[in-house]
């Protein structure tokens, strides 16, 4: 077994015993999201939630292309917006940053 099966095998008993529902595109996924992080930021008209956190989730969940930055994502009932897509070619697993909608 290759060291990409072993982290796939991995991966899939973490998302059974941990992962969290998302949805991007019509495409619902089972994803690990990293603690939200959830800080303020001064705007117009007073505080803005600013919401930080990031999911990774295997490229094979993926029937065509792969999200990219600035698309929409509802993870476990919130919505989000990618601010950065990690995709490295060896790995299997794609990592997403996401933030508020508002930013």
């Amino acid at each position: 077994m290759g060291l990409e099966s072993d982290i796939l095998s991995d991966l899939r008993q973490l998302l059974t015993e941990h992962g969290v529902m998302a949805r991007w595109q019509g495409i619902d996924l089972l994803v690990l999201a990293s603690r939200i992080r959830n800080e303020q930021q001064i705007d117009l008209g007073g505080m803005l939630e600013s919401p930080d956190l990031s999911v990774r989730v295997p490229k094979l969940a993926f029937p065509a292309a792969l999200p990219k930055f600035g698309e929409k994502i509802e993870v476990d009932g919130a919505g989000y917006r990618i601010s950065r897509v990690s995709n490295h070619p060896r790995s299997p697993l794609l990592t997403l940053t996401l933030t508020s909608t508002d930013e």
